[in-house]
């Protein structure tokens, strides 16, 4: 967890008491357009980038209350244009404080509301969010921006065209403006990227101007005497072409993921699948739960399960297929009281998980729950064939089904379970199918979410979906259904029916997520989790693809990399049938 600002209101207008000075100037958003939007030339650079069919990319330091970026997204969608607006901030505004800010200003700014929706839990690292039907990217790194910005450094391979500099005053904030993390900012930009700072102290025009930027005065009368507007001269970094078709293999969840990302940022999909309906194989079983199974160790793992669950959260809300019921994890073979206690304590005011004591959880879920338990509160069901079905649905979405990806096909994204070991670039991964059942019964009683300990029991339409076994080696069904209904405790029941399906899981339990070769990426392995896990791993493939850097730290890109068998083969050999 990262510390939250420390705001408060004087005259009606948000003020830092951490660093004593004000968010903005009282008249707010005429402010943003005097000092960033026409200095930077915003509206110019988003008309010319919509003629072009680029995306226009601004960095900010200092997020804040949100205002640049709402003033920037309303410009840019006025101009048909694509944005994708990366912000710093080392003190974010909690999510009860922006609650209010949202209420102030979704009226005149209506991204306030979609933003207020997915705010970013206050975890430090990287959070990416996707408004007006993905049009408008956000990415925000809640932590000190020179450490973003470093971790941005050889992964972000499309320069920024805009620059905010809305850190607090100099002599308030120096971190801020030290010429080390400008140099950092000069190094994300091109021939012409624009820079526009509310500042006008001479250092940090001459930081800036050391860093190649031509620097100006720019007049503020009456507001103040002026503020600094520049413009980046050397080469910079070169902009990097986007492939305008793609061909994905799998249409299935992880799939569905990539291609709807990919057609969002205006990339055409060729979805490809030999089965003859979408979501045929683990994505295709009745019910499924998005929720993290969180660790409290500040692990890369844990990093990345409780990333990729707030993404995912935030994303599959924007479509139907997902119901927000929230999920009780009790006591289990995973999660012992001790467990439970660290995760509590590493996540205590996210906002995405609860503790409760055995009394809580039995009112919560009306179900008997024998000890402490864990709620989260904006995790819920999927129907998967609902929500794949609807990823897949855009104009930029080209289905084929019983049709294999062709040979060759670049670039391409393998999103086919244990089956992308087909493609000749994949062998070497180590991963096998593991087989799962679910059951559904119709019962009288049945508890109020889903609740998840030794298996789970998850409220649906016809009664109780209960499951799920995992089988390394396939079970007679009617085993798997007689260890699956061993939760109901003896309760009156009537079986209905069941759904098996083959899950791919790696050797290490971890998703297998990034590039294989030049134009070749992979998104597989995500086991049991996959309605957690895969909408996050489409978000970082079509990163791969556009140029953006995947929005998640880089230690935990490492973790999912699927280079990391290629190190632990040359020590120990292949696992898993994995061959070179």
């Amino acid at each position: 967890m990262i510390e939250p600002a420390d705001l408060t209101w004087r005259g009606g207008q948000p003020f830092a008491r951490d660093f004593n000075d004000i968010y903005h100037a009282p008249d707010g958003a005429h402010e943003v357009q005097r000092v960033f939007m026409a200095p930077a030339q915003i509206e110019e650079k988003a008309t010319t980038a919509a003629a072009r069919g680029l995306t226009l990319r601004i960095g900010e330091l200092g997020f804040g209350t949100g205002l640049n970026f709402a003033v920037a997204a309303a410009a840019t969608l006025m101009a048909s244009c694509r944005l994708h607006f990366i912000s710093f901030d080392s003190r974010p505004i909690a999510a009860d404080a922006f609650a209010e800010i949202t209420r102030q200003r979704r009226a005149g700014w209506p991204i306030y509301a979609d933003l207020k929706r997915a705010y970013p839990p206050l975890l430090a690292g990287w959070h990416r969010r996707v408004f007006a039907e993905g049009r408008i990217m956000l990415s925000l790194y809640w932590g000190e921006a020179g450490e973003g910005l470093a971790d941005m450094a050889n992964r972000q391979h499309q320069p920024i065209d805009a620059w905010f500099l809305d850190g607090f005053a100099p002599s308030r904030n120096p971190a801020m403006w030290h010429e080390g993390l400008l140099r950092q900012v000069a190094n994300l930009s091109t021939a012409g990227t624009s820079v526009a700072t509310f500042s006008a102290s001479g250092a940090v025009r001459r930081r800036l101007e050391a860093c190649g930027f031509s620097m100006r005065r720019v007049d503020q009368r009456p507001h103040k005497r002026e503020s600094l507007a520049g413009t980046f001269i050397p080469p910079g970094l070169a902009r990097q072409p986007v492939a305008q078709r793609a061909a994905v293999a799998g249409a299935g969840i992880a799939g569905a993921s990539i291609a709807r990302h990919l057609a969002e940022q205006g990339v055409a999909v060729d979805v490809f699948d030999p089965a003859q309906s979408i979501a045929s194989g683990a994505s295709g079983i009745p019910a499924a739960l998005l929720h993290p199974r969180l660790l409290g160790d500040g692990s890369p793992s844990a990093a990345w399960r409780v990333h990729a669950y707030a993404y995912s959260q935030a994303l599959v809300g924007r479509f139907p297929g997902f119901l927000e019921s929230g999920v009780l994890q009790a006591q289990g073979p995973n999660l012992d009281a001790a467990k439970m206690r660290r995760i509590a304590s590493a996540y205590a005011g996210s906002g995405m998980v609860e503790a409760l004591n055995s009394a809580e959880a039995t009112q919560a879920s009306g179900w008997p729950i024998g000890g402490d338990a864990l709620r989260f509160p904006q995790s819920g069901l999927v129907e998967p064939k609902t929500l794949t079905r609807a990823l897949l649905d855009h104009p930029l979405i080209n289905v084929q089904l019983r049709r294999r990806a062709p040979c060759g096909a670049a670039p391409l994204a393998l999103a086919c379970g244990g089956a992308v070991r087909l493609c000749a670039a994949a062998a070497f991964l180590e991963l096998v199918e593991v087989a799962g059942q679910m059951d559904i019964v119709a019962v009288d009683e049945r508890p109020r979410l889903p609740v998840v300990s030794n298996g789970y029991l998850v409220p649906i339409a016809l009664g109780v979906a209960a499951g799920a076994t995992f089988e390394h080696r396939p079970w007679p069904v009617e085993e798997a259904t007689a260890h699956n209904l061993r939760q109901l405790s003896g309760r009156r029941h009537r079986w209905v029916g069941r759904a098996r399906a083959s899950r791919a899981v790696a050797s290490d339990r971890t998703p297998i997520v990034g590039k294989l070769a030049e134009g070749l990426t992979v998104s597989c392995a995500h086991g049991a989790m996959g309605m957690t896990t895969a909408p996050f791993a489409g978000a970082i493939v079509a990163s791969h693809w556009t140029g953006d850097f995947p929005p998640l730290e880089r230690c935990v890109e490492a973790l999912v990399d699927p280079a990391r068998f290629r190190r632990r083969q040359a020590r120990r050999g292949y696992r898993l049938g994995a061959s070179a």
